[in-house]
């Protein structure tokens, strides 16, 4: 049992590869607000990540509820993309209960993407009648939505 008190869930961190491009993703797609971008490097940033010579920027995305920090690296050179699936150990996505599923469909689709299947409604279980989506965003990390019946 954990000797220590959690006071809350201070944001989500998401290494992408184009900061400009995840970036229009949340604020144009969703209309997330962008509340900070900021460059950072040094000793402190190095130690912290455990990424030697790490160079990297830095946006904060503000959810409903929730911010979003989206990291990209500058330095190191060297990086690889992740090809985790939703059924390999490691692999972790963000969930928003939303109003109206269609109309975050068609946010998407406007954007230029793409939702992973239809929406569907669940059958059983607690979320019984809701309905969800998986959609990726510019670096395939799956976002998940979530509406609960009417």
């Amino acid at each position: 049992m954990a000797k220590f008190q959690t006071n809350k869930i201070d944001h989500t961190g998401i290494t992408v590869s184009n900061i400009d491009a995840s970036l229009a993703f949340w604020r144009d797609v969703f209309g997330f607000e962008v509340t900070e971008k900021r460059r950072l490097k040094g000793e402190f940033f190095e130690t912290l990540t455990g990424v030697p010579g790490a160079e990297l920027e830095v946006a904060n995305v503000e959810a409903p509820g929730h911010q979003i920090e989206l990291l990209q690296y500058h330095i190191p050179g060297e990086r690889r993309a992740s090809e985790l699936r939703p059924c390999d150990p490691g692999f972790v996505h963000l969930a928003f209960e939303v109003a109206d599923i269609d109309a975050v469909i068609a946010a998407i689709r406007a954007g230029g993407y793409e939702p992973v299947s239809p929406p569907l409604t669940a059958e059983a279980g607690a979320r019984k009648g809701w309905r969800a989506v998986y959609t990726r965003d510019p670096d395939g990390n799956v976002i998940e939505f979530l509406q609960p019946p009417a």
